[in-house]
């Protein structure tokens, strides 16, 4: 299953692109389709900050649609401020519950646009918070915007001319004083095509109850979030965009972040989620990641429990990805000794992984020597395995959601 995401360049007076609009796709047929907005905007934000965008950011500022109820709830904040302007769409409503949103928003260092702006004095109080106001030309004359332009010359305002589809049009917003200039004239929209991976139905079916719960259980979110390869790596992206330490525990990482704004990010990526499309790279990751946090378990190995779980876990991405494991690992807060077992297989995290894999390939000789360097009796090793195979199965749901643990049986 992939993702598909069209954005198209916007340029300033110089022609040198210094953004990108992100717009909604399902396939590479290169229009919007038919689809709740705020579906779209959840799996356009979700996809391409969490999800499908391993190269950075570059610094690069993305311009992406909310609908009124996704301003509401704050649902831009989620999300880097230095890589996101919020463009609000044309139909939202300008009340007193959207300009509270947007000055508490404003006030947290995000940039701001109105887009499709039609002039009215409705929208006159929201003007002190936004940052850019886009006008579509094809409704809003270019005469007409330059109008606007001029009256309102005390705010600090960028202009964004939007459908220039023509030399002409491009050279008479640049007259009339636009900022900014967007438009088939100057780059069309691109599609870009990623790899996608999507939670099982299980993970996504309780994790939509458990949030639904008054109070809500987060140690039971927690579990939930680490049996399923998909919202881990979802919010470890998250938790790294946001914080700027190590991965602990999903629990310690709910404290820092707060409890609120984690629901309000479970409850996003739930409105994203698509059909589960099965991969035995998926059930593979998840054996290795209960065979490693049992091995790491044993009193002889003084490491975190957590670390071995997630190199298990995340030792496939670029099978599920499609894509360089080391592109994948730099998005994610592990610890370095994490990092080197998950590329090179070195140190003792590396050497339970290394382990886990000759067990899969049933490499006798790989097997001799990890156990041997690791100190492991065999019997003792055959029994984790088989006991992983178990643990990563549907018969095994209810025991993680009561909170039990592969390396507790």
């Amino acid at each position: 299953m992939h993702s598909f995401i069209a954005r198209q360049p916007i340029v300033n007076a110089s022609d040198h692109i210094v953004a990108y609009e992100l717009l909604f796709r399902t396939g590479l047929q290169n229009k919007y389709p038919s689809i709740d907005p705020e579906q779209a905007t959840s799996r356009v934000l979700i996809e391409h900050f969490f999800l499908t965008n391993v190269q950075g950011y570059d610094d690069t500022l993305y311009l992406v649609n909310f609908p009124y109820q996704s301003l509401l709830n704050q649902i831009p904040t989620l999300f880097p401020a230095k890589y996101l302007m919020i463009e609000i769409l044309e139909d939202c409503p300008p009340s007193d519950a959207l300009l509270a949103a947007i000055i508490n928003m404003h006030q947290q260092g995000y940039k701001i646009a109105l887009d499709d702006f039609i002039p009215s004095k409705k929208w006159e109080r929201f003007l002190p918070y936004i940052t850019a106001i886009k006008f579509d030309i094809k409704q809003i004359s270019i005469k007409q915007a330059k109008q606007f332009i001029d009256t309102h010359q005390h705010y600090s305002l960028q202009y964004l001319a939007e459908k220039i589809d023509s030399l002409a049009e491009l050279k008479a917003a640049r007259e009339a004083g636009f900022d900014y200039f967007q438009g088939y004239e100057l780059y069309k929209p691109e599609i870009i095509k990623k790899k996608r991976i999507e939670s099982s139905e299980f993970t996504v079916e309780q994790l939509e109850l458990a949030i639904q719960q008054s109070p809500i259980d987060f140690h039971l979110i927690a579990r939930l979030i680490r049996h399923d390869v998909t919202m881990s790596y979802k919010l470890m992206r998250f938790v790294h965009a946001h914080l700027n330490e190590p991965f602990r525990s999903f629990e310690q990482a709910f404290q820092l972040l707060g409890e609120e704004k984690i629901q309000l990010f479970i409850s996003l990526s739930l409105t994203a989620a698509h059909d589960p499309d099965p991969s035995p790279h998926y059930e593979t990751s998840m054996q290795r990641a209960h065979f490693c946090e049992q091995v790491a378990a044993l009193p002889q190995f003084n490491i975190n429990i957590e670390h071995a779980y997630y190199v298990g876990m995340f030792s496939l991405l670029d099978k599920l990805l499609e894509h360089p494991l080391s592109d994948l690992i730099a998005t994610l807060p592990l610890e370095s000794s994490a990092i080197t077992a998950l590329l090179t297989q070195q140190g003792t995290l590396g050497k339970m992984l290394a382990l886990a894999i000759a067990y899969e390939n049933n490499d006798k000789s790989s097997i001799l020597k990890q156990a041997n360097e690791l100190q492991l009796e065999l019997d003792q090793i055959n029994r984790f395995y088989r006991n992983a195979i178990d643990w990563s199965t549907p018969e095994y749901h209810h025991l993680r959601l009561q909170g039990n643990l592969a390396h507790q049986l």
